[in-house]
């Protein structure tokens, strides 16, 4: 018995420790750290990405057959690959891998999103439908 309950506590701590949920101080230090100043163009759809997760590194949503990972709600059909979806896999990357607390990877594919054609804009039309449907103000 006491084996098991120490397996259990060694599955909660690995589990606590694959996952971070941010300050919003602490999330602008690593942004920073990680060169997204240079992306201030796309504040309003980054900002809007962020409070969506919460700033949990953990964040996960199945939303009318579209999964979003992470940080960043970065979509299991277009940015990443979850192995259960046809996905475009543009960032070249497991979705999975934008559930943990290493977010360089999510910060990296953020840069591929800012860059392509389909980037922030594309987020930031959906966010604005989604306030639109939920009848929400886009500032308080």
């Amino acid at each position: 018995a006491m084996k098991g309950l120490w397996f259990v506590f060694l599955c909660l701590f690995v589990q606590a420790s694959e996952a971070r949920i941010y300050s919003k101080c602490e999330m602008y230090k690593e942004l920073k750290k990680h060169g997204m100043e240079d992306y201030y163009k796309v504040g309003l759809g980054l900002c809007l990405i962020l409070f969506s997760s919460g700033f949990n590194t953990e964040h996960y949503v199945y939303t009318e057959g579209h999964p979003y990972y992470g940080l960043f709600h970065l979509s299991g059909l277009i940015w990443c690959t979850d192995g259960r979806h046809n996905s475009q896999n543009i960032c070249r990357i497991d979705c999975e891998q934008f559930l943990d607390d290493d977010i360089t990877d999510d910060i990296k594919c953020a840069k591929i999103i800012a860059r392509t054609s389909k980037g922030i804009g594309l987020i930031g039309v959906w966010w604005l439908q989604w306030l639109e449907v939920r009848k929400l103000p886009l500032e308080t």
